[in-house]
């Protein structure tokens, strides 16, 4: 009997996808985030940014936020059906998808300023993945930064 394939296109359910991920050395402690952007034609965008001084959360809300904003300077939400925005912090990514009621008092800025984002982007879904899953915005952060394990 033969096998079916499992479909190994990472574009199967989105036109774009994208990642997010901010680090704070110690935590708290100097923060930096990175974010990628990938098309199904091979467009790639990526930035870093020294973020100042906060702790884990601050980076990856900050991270998202920048991610939300690079989808906003170079995907065309009118053509787009769907973007794939993935980042390992289920803190943040359980907040901003959280009701008012159920949402961090000390996150309430960058709720607001990734929900106003994600209203403008209809087509973005997030979704979170465990840290060793990625690796290659985690890299990027790294490398770009010369952030130390």
């Amino acid at each position: 009997m033969l096998k079916q394939k499992e479909n190994t296109d990472p574009f199967a359910d989105a036109d774009w996808l994208a990642w997010f991920d901010g680090s704070a050395k110690p935590n708290p402690g100097t923060c930096h985030h990175a974010c990628i952007l990938k098309g199904k034609n091979g467009e790639q965008f990526s930035q870093t940014h020294h973020i100042g001084y906060g702790d884990s959360s601050d980076a990856e809300y900050q991270a998202m936020i920048a991610a939300l904003k690079l989808i906003q300077k170079h995907v065309d939400v009118s053509i787009t059906k769907n973007v794939l925005l993935r980042g390992d912090s289920q803190v943040v990514i359980n907040d901003v998808l959280a009701n008012e009621k159920d949402a961090s008092p000390k996150l309430a800025e960058y709720r607001k300023q990734a929900q106003a984002l994600l209203s403008e982007l209809p087509t973005v879904s997030l979704k979170w993945i465990p840290r060793h899953k990625n690796t290659e915005v985690d890299a990027l952060m790294r490398n770009n930064i010369d952030i130390k394990n």
